[in-house]
């Protein structure tokens, strides 16, 4: 299977920002991992909330960790980018989105969706932005009935960004039952590795690849890490093949 020039939407690859990478020590070492992998860039998608404001405060670390991957000659090339608490909703929204484009990576609580989660999203797109809704797969909510996913993607025309790692079982059975299931009913726009360090949440993606390949085929797979993602950081617009509610599905 080529896996060359992937890109990589969801990566705590920032140091010291959040519960990912702790030091430009193991930033690299995630870099170099992910180099190996076969990816050649990287979204930092440090966590962002209500005590986050600002995320251009970011910007001169992502430049630091960019001159020491090229010093250290690791072809990763890693662009700006959050993970924004689903309702986080500054001025500067746009300081938030994946490298100056419309597109937001959304997260929702782990423990449920809330009964309002299509207002939520709707109120980014109203906005400008094209929301990307993280690993939904292992959301419990979701997990119980996807039906309730696939009525947001109706509602709000989201994205979606499942972790490699689910589809491979890495989380548990549950969570891989929830990713295939989405795999196969065409939910699913981007595999990201949601990495946060270099020993148990790696940014390697090929294993959650070549299962996702076993699904929809080595093709649609490789979208999935290098046409799709691509086109999020390039802030090109492109068809998704979502299923389109639960009538659809």
């Amino acid at each position: 299977m080529p896996n060359t020039h992937w890109t990589d939407i969801h990566c705590h690859i920032l140091p010291g920002v959040d519960d990912g990478s702790q030091d430009m020590e193991e930033s690299t070492a995630m870099a170099a991992q992910a180099a190996e992998g076969g990816t050649s860039c990287i979204v930092a998608t440090f966590h962002a909330g209500v005590d986050l404001l600002d995320a251009r405060v970011y910007l001169p670390l992502i430049q630091r960790l960019n001159e020491r991957l090229r010093a250290k000659s690791i072809d990763i090339t890693v662009v700006p980018g959050a993970e924004i608490v689903a309702g986080f909703l500054p001025e500067n929204l746009a300081d938030f989105s994946i490298n100056g484009s419309r597109y937001l990576l959304v997260e929702f609580p782990y423990s449920h969706l809330p009964l309002g989660a299509s207002d939520i999203l709707k109120a980014y797109v109203d906005r400008g932005f094209h929301p990307i809704i993280a690993h939904p797969e292992r959301n419990p909510t979701i997990m119980r009935d996807p039906r309730r996913l696939f009525q947001m993607v109706e509602e709000t025309r989201a994205l979606v960004q499942v972790t490699a790692d689910s589809v491979t079982g890495t989380f548990g059975r549950d969570i891989a039952s929830c990713a295939r299931y989405l795999l196969k009913k065409g939910a699913v726009d981007l595999l990201a590795s949601d990495a946060h360090d270099h020993d148990y949440r790696t940014p390697l993606m090929a294993a959650g690849v070549k299962a996702a390949s076993r699904i929809v085929g080595e093709a649609e797979a490789l979208m999935l890490v290098r046409d799709n993602p691509a086109a999020v950081v390039a802030g090109r617009a492109w068809e998704s093949r979502f299923c389109q509610g639960a009538s659809a599905c």
